[in-house]
C-alpha cells in the first residue's frame, strides 16, 4: 500500500500541472494484475505466476461550461507499486 507522504507529493505535483483540480481529495483504486496467459500461450511460453499491483489515484471535479451545463472533469494518475507515476489520464 501507498503511503500518505508519497499520496501528498503527488497531489502537490498534481495541484501544479493541473491547477484546476488542486484541493481536490484523491479517491485511492488498488488493483492486482497479472500475465496475459493468452500471450505466454501464443508464443509457447510458460506463464509466470507473478501479480503486481497498481493503484490509481482518481481526481475529481464538476465544472460549469460556457453555455452553463455541468461537466465533470476526471483526472486518473496511474501508480506501480513504489508510488512512482506511470500514467496520467484526463477527460475531456
Amino acid at each position: 500500500m501507498i503511503d500518505h507522504k508519497k499520496i501528498d507529493k503527488i497531489k502537490k505535483k498534481i495541484s501544479k500541472e493541473f491547477p484546476e483540480f488542486k484541493g481536490i481529495e484523491p479517491k485511492l483504486i488498488a488493483k492486482a494484475i497479472g500475465p496475459q496467459e493468452a500471450i505466454y500461450k501464443k508464443l509457447s511460453l510458460g506463464a509466470p505466476k507473478e501479480f503486481k499491483s497498481i493503484y490509481r489515484l482518481k481526481f475529481k471535479k464538476t465544472v460549469e461550461t460556457v453555455d452553463e451545463i455541468a461537466m465533470e472533469r476526471i483526472l486518473i494518475v496511474t501508480l506501480n507499486e513504489q508510488g512512482e507515476i506511470i500514467k496520467i489520464t484526463q477527460s475531456r
